[in-house]
């Protein structure tokens, strides 16, 4: 069916913009069916040569980029395929609106951001001479890819078509795509297993693919749980084992490799993920600790002079494609700077400064690149947006830095380190920066490595996410994002808990789709897509973007090339910090396999370790959780731990013995620790009974101080030299054990 109309100057604001919509159809089996719908919005325009053009980039999420062609919208969308059969797509559709007398800017090419895209002249390519529509195909399916054992298939649909000679601009109605599957043929990026979901990617499955409720039903989803791997240069492993501890008892199972391990190469490293992963399955996190030069990153070859350096290519595990398995973040120094990442990330996740810092950020923006930015906007304008979102989520504070002067709460004039400054200062939780960039710079503002070094943020860690060129490039000199992460005051961390950064010249756009998705995620925009770890927010924003501008070959460097630096699995920090109660039994004998433990706070994770060794975790629900594990052979104490994001969490200790009979719950009722907390010297005095032993022993099961030569009435232990937080104090006397916590501040 065709609708035809006219348009003359005095009509041309007739609505030609339409918002879409995905709908899964009902469809027989191999067949998957979508249909795709578009409503009317407001156009708008753009002036050319003195002329008026309809102007989609700034009306529609993402358009056609081919330099000198109609910059035309698409639409895409993701459905999971089975593993194995090749696939195609067949179109139907239910007629079109036909426009005449149209004019349609053409688009000026997918641009980097070390250009202005407003001194970039506007070019009417060869498709303006040819007589036929573009561009041409209504519907167009990508290439299969692997998605943490799935297989998905992207479909982009085209519903604007465009004859430039004949100034005809056609609107499709109602549009079907069938993804066809054969499965007496060959397709690409097979799986070889049958059905093979993984659990711990079950609200990603959810965001990633339209038909996720048919192949999958609806999860009880435990957001991000999986396993971690640490890759580390031999001669670091010291300074990384206390986060390898933590990990392990805040519920993440944590093994550390060194590089004598893995091999050194790019090559080698990845064959040792990649067998990793298929005997560990729930691998999420990966972490490298080094620079390039220690754990090497890879390179996808020369572009425009650019090499393209990535860590994510060791996180994309299966397929020849570039969505990953798993969140890749690095701790990039030596060892000195590892411990202050170290320190900063135990800080941050167990014993966060007070106040309401994290509900505070700061947006630092340019004021260009209207019409070329994700949805048309400008820097600016895309900074103030995502401003907005956190404003309504909750945020306090959301400093407007912006070249220009745009209003609301930004200033007249550029910003300039005099301002922002004082603001990281204060304290923040979260830093966009949108704009043009170098290794140490962010060009708006002129806020650049020297700053960060000066700055005194101790306890105030933000996250710092920068669309920009090169503020990633670390392999050949240290770049902005390495100075975030090693930044220090007075001895003690400053800088950011983590920071993403390009290797290379940013492209425009795309990245932005990725801020604007993390800011949906850090605003809980979505009911069922939650995302709580710094990893868990910026590769699913990723994939969000590869997936909206997934005809681009640009999406795909900015896949590639935009650099974590920083833990993937840290939990984001944006509201102020609760506490929750958390209570057990103190002691259990040998060969207990499960443990109940009380928890006001649902939906809590609480985990069981011994000896810095993972042993079991559950979602805490209707006040209590029970945790299951191996029978205990080892004496050791357990380690209760409780997290959730924006809580302090909570670690207890239960003691483990042969029996019961060998723990006498009086033994301190007869010997007085004081005080509790320490701050530089614990006192332990008794009454009638002589301990025979007194060990202290920090939470990875370190001893720290030990006594069996024990004579008078007390003993004093000095503990300056001791790290601040929870030690075990372990006393014997007469065969029999206690074993008490002890906190020392």
């Amino acid at each position: 069916m065709k609708k035809t109309l006219t348009l003359s100057i005095a009509t041309l604001f007739i609505s030609l913009s339409f918002c879409q919509q995905f709908s899964l159809l009902p469809s027989p089996e191999n067949v998957i069916a979508i249909s795709h719908d578009i409503q009317p919005t407001s156009p708008t325009y753009t002036p050319i040569n003195g002329q008026l053009y309809q102007d989609f980039t700034q009306s529609h999420k993402v358009t056609h980029m081919q330099l000198g062609a109609p910059s035309l919208p698409y639409f895409s969308e993701s459905v999971i395929v089975p593993n194995k059969g090749k696939v195609s797509l067949n179109i139907k559709h239910g007629g079109y609106i036909e426009y005449t007398n149209i004019e349609i800017a053409p688009s000026k090419g997918s641009l980097k951001r070390n250009v202005n895209p407003s001194d970039i002249a506007y070019t009417f390519g060869s498709t303006y001479n040819t007589n036929a529509f573009f561009p041409g195909d209504l519907a167009r399916l990508g290439i299969p890819y692997n998605l943490r054992n799935t297989r998905g298939a992207t479909i982009s649909i085209s519903p604007y078509q465009y004859n430039p000679v004949t100034k005809v601009l056609r609107v499709y109605q109602n549009v079907q795509a069938n993804v066809i599957i054969n499965d007496n043929e060959t397709g690409e990026n097979e799986l070889q297993s049958d059905y093979n979901q993984s659990d711990v990617f079950n609200t990603v499955y959810e965001n990633q693919y339209l038909n996720t409720s048919v192949v999958f039903g609806r999860y009880t989803t435990v957001e991000e749980e999986g396993d971690m791997l640490v890759i580390s240069k031999d001669a670091f492993i010291d300074e990384i084992q206390p986060f390898v501890d933590w990990k392990n008892q805040s519920g993440i199972k944590t093994t550390v490799v060194g590089i004598s391990t893995t091999g050194s190469t790019d090559t080698q490293i990845k064959t040792y993920i990649e067998n990793f992963y298929a005997e560990n399955p729930d691998l999420v996190y990966i972490l490298l600790v080094g620079d390039h030069g220690d754990v090497p990153s890879h390179t996808y070859g020369s572009s425009g002079g650019e090499e393209l350096w990535s860590d994510t290519y060791y996180g994309q595990l299966t397929g020849n494609d570039y969505y990953p398995e798993a969140f890749v973040g690095r701790f990039s120094g030596y060892g000195p700077q590892i411990t202050t990442m170290v320190n900063r990330t135990l800080e941050y996740e167990k014993t966060p400064i007070a106040g309401d810092w994290m509900t505070r950020a700061i947006g630092l923006a340019s004021d260009e690149g209207q019409g070329i930015g994700n949805d048309g906007e400008p820097d600016w304008q895309h900074s103030r947006n995502m401003r907005t979102v956190l404003m309504n989520y909750g945020y306090t504070t959301v400093h407007e830095f912006y070249d220009g002067s745009h209003g609301g709460a930004d200033a007249s004039g550029d910003p300039t380190p005099t301002i922002i400054t004082p603001a990281v200062n204060a304290g923040v939780g979260l830093f966009n920066y949108t704009g043009h960039g170098s290794q140490n710079v962010c060009v708006t503002g002129n806020f650049s490595s020297s700053n960060i070094n000066t700055a005194t943020n101790n306890g105030t860690y933000p996250y710092v996410i920068s669309v920009a060129c090169n503020n990633g490039t670390f392999t050949s000199g240290t770049c902005i994002s390495e100075t975030w992460m090693r930044a220090t005051n007075a001895g003690s961390p400053t800088g950011a808990i983590a920071a993403c950064g390009s290797s290379i010249l940013m492209a425009w756009a795309e990245p932005m789709q990725t801020q604007d998705e993390m800011t949906e995620l850090i605003a809980e925009t979505y009911t069922t897509n939650r995302k709580s770890t710094l990893g868990g927010i910026f590769y699913n924003a990723q994939m969000s973007m590869l997936e909206d501008y997934n005809a681009n070959t640009n999406s795909r460097e900015v896949m590639q090339t935009w650099v974590m630096f920083g833990d993937p699995s840290t939990i984001f920090r944006n509201k102020v910090t609760m506490n929750m109660i958390v209570s057990h039994i103190s002691n259990v004998p040998l060969g207990t396999s499960s443990v109940d433990v009380n928890c006001d706070t649902d939906g809590a994770k609480v985990s069981i370790s011994q000896d810095n060794m993972f042993l079991g975790f559950g979602i805490a629900s209707g006040g209590s959780v029970t945790i299951n594990f191996p029978s205990l052979t080892s004496n050791q104490p357990l380690i209760v731990t409780g997290t959730k994001q924006n809580f302090i969490p909570y670690q207890g200790v239960i003691t483990v013995g042969d029996g019961p009979a060998n723990i006498d719950e009086n033994i301190l009722g007869e010997i007085n620790v004081f005080p509790n907390p320490a701050s530089s010297k614990l006192n332990i005095a008794w009454n009638n009974t002589t301990p025979t032993s007194i060990e202290l022993r920090d939470l990875s099961g370190k001893v720290v101080y030990s006594n069996t030569k024990i004579t008078g009435s007390k003993l004093t232990i000095t503990t300056t030299d001791f790290a601040s937080g929870m030690y075990i104090l372990q006393v014997k006397a007469n065969d029999k054990l206690k074993v008490t916590k002890v906190t020392l501040n």
